[in-house]
Order: C-alpha cells, then structure tokens, then sequence
C-alpha cells in the first residue's frame, strides 16, 4: 500500500497587510503548526470536506486527469491548526492536499502552482512560499520578494470568538489614499528590517500594520498588548488582520512572559482569551513528510 504525507504550516496572522499598487496584498508569518494531508491508495468512503473537494476537482482538472484515478484513494486531512483565528487554517489544508496530490501523481508543485490551485477555492495566505514574499491574496501572484527570512519567536493569545476570515480578504474600499501612502512605508521599513536581521525594526511595521487595520477589524486591547509588549521586551505585535489572534514577537529568551501576563490580567479577565500558545516563526512552504510503496 501506498502512503503519501505532506504538511504545511499555520501561520501568526500576517506581518503586514494592506493594498499595494490597488492590488490586495499581505506578507504572512508562519509559525511551526501545521495541517498535514495524507493520501493511501485504499478506499475508505471517508468524504472530503466542500473546499478540499472543490480543489481536488480543480487539480484533477487543471491537469487534465479522470476523477476515476481517485476511485480507490483515500484522502484524509488533519490540522493543530486552530479555526476561525486568522492563523491561515483554511489554506494550510489546502495547500498540503495540493501539494500531496501533485506528489501522489508524480507531478511536484512549485508554490506557485500551489498557489493558485489554492486562491481557485478562496482568498488565501501565502505559506506555501518558503522565502517571504509580498502576495496578492486574492488574485495570486508575488508583488515582491524580501531576501531574508525572519528567525524568532511569538506569544500568540487566542482571543474568544471566531471570524469568517474570507468575509474580510479584499476589503480595498475601506483603505484611504492617506492609509496606501502610509502601507507603502511600512513595507519598506519591513524590508529593510528584513534585510538588516533587526526583528526591532521589523516589530515597527509589523505593529503599525496592525494599527493601520483597526479600521477593518477593530482589535479591542491592541493598544495595551503594544504597550505591554514594549514594557516586558517584545518586538511588537503582529496580529491576524482577518481574525481573532494577536501575537507578541520577540527574540528567544527575551520576552518576559510571566510578567507580560501578569500584567495583561490586571487589564483584562482571563476568560478573554481562549488559549495562548508560545510558538517559533519558521520559513513557509510545504514539507513531504513520507512517500512510502
């Protein structure tokens, strides 16, 4: 029997959102959770769920093969990634059935290809890019390319509820000439951050990212956790542009997390957030994990 693994990675929200040249765009900060598809070639019955049936079709179409080649596989998705959140959930599935299925025929997929098999179903992240790169996340294609990849870590609180994350991609109306002017720098000091290794400077624009999208998705203790963050030796914050999470970015072993807490509950009750999870800022792109015969 056949079995065929690939994993691809959640992500922090983004480091920066917002319109580009008029084209909807964000960088996004993966981080080391993952969604994991797993192809056998034994028949189970077992039902794909309506968005990853919606990219298997196109798959099967775009390269031209008979839903008859999937009668006897069996394909199954699992996540750590949690739902509703902004931590790039929905595309991490789809990313990792697509590259799966491109393994499983033999064909491997460039995350372009991925790419846009992804952004056929819905508006979506750009994890499946190993180097870090500015994405048109709702028509596809890299707007532009930064030469590092970013090496740290993030405190991420899951705050209670949950967003239609699609329902707010591509919002470009509510963004002023004024907030595109203002996007514009923050990229450049993004790259520059980037390019310098200087996760400070990073922090700034990813934190003025997050206070330029107030006006789409209103994050209510932003300014105290940007406060807190400077306090108790975080970077800044990088936040889910479309959901509920807002992480702290910090070099390892430089953030003091007891005290941030400590403080952050002074402010606020503890059943505001639903989890927190400490979590390490990786490189994106898809991972095979096992193509066993």
């Amino acid at each position: 029997m056949r079995r065929l693994a690939v994993r691809a990675p959640g992500s922090c929200g983004e480091w920066i959102q917002g319109v580009y040249r008029k084209r909807p765009c964000l960088v996004s900060c993966p981080i080391d959770r993952y969604a994991t598809a797993t192809i056998t070639d034994r028949s189970t019955g077992r039902r794909l769920p309506p968005k990853a049936r919606q990219l298997t079709e196109h798959f099967l179409w775009r390269y031209g093969l008979s839903e008859r080649v999937l009668r006897h596989v069996d394909i199954e998705l699992s996540s750590q990634i949690p739902r509703g959140k902004g931590m790039a959930s929905s595309t991490a599935d789809l990313a990792a059935l697509a590259a799966a299925l491109g393994y499983f025929f033999d064909m491997p997929l460039e995350p372009e290809e991925i790419a846009k098999l992804c952004i056929a179903v819905e508006p979506s992240d750009n994890i499946m890019y190993p180097e870090s790169n500015l994405f048109d996340f709702v028509n596809g294609g890299v707007l532009r390319r930064f030469d590092h990849s970013v090496s740290a870590s993030v405190l991420i609180l899951d705050f209670k509820g949950a967003v239609d994350t699609v329902g707010f991609r591509g919002q470009r109306e509510v963004y002023t000439p004024e907030d595109c002017k203002a996007f514009r720098g923050i990229i450049r000091m993004f790259q520059r951050g980037t390019a310098q290794d200087n996760l400070q400077l990073i922090g700034n624009a990813t934190t003025r990212s997050a206070l330029l999208n107030q006006k789409v998705l209103v994050k209510p203790y932003l300014p105290l956790l940007i406060d807190l963050s400077s306090r108790f030796g975080g970077a800044g914050v990088i936040i889910g542009h479309s959901g509920t999470v807002v992480g702290v970015l910090h070099a390892p072993g430089k953030l003091d997390r007891e005290g941030f807490l400590e403080a952050l509950f002074q402010h606020i009750a503890r059943e505001e957030i639903e989890n927190i999870y400490d979590q390490k800022i990786i490189s994106g792109g898809v991972e095979l994990l096992c193509n066993e015969f």
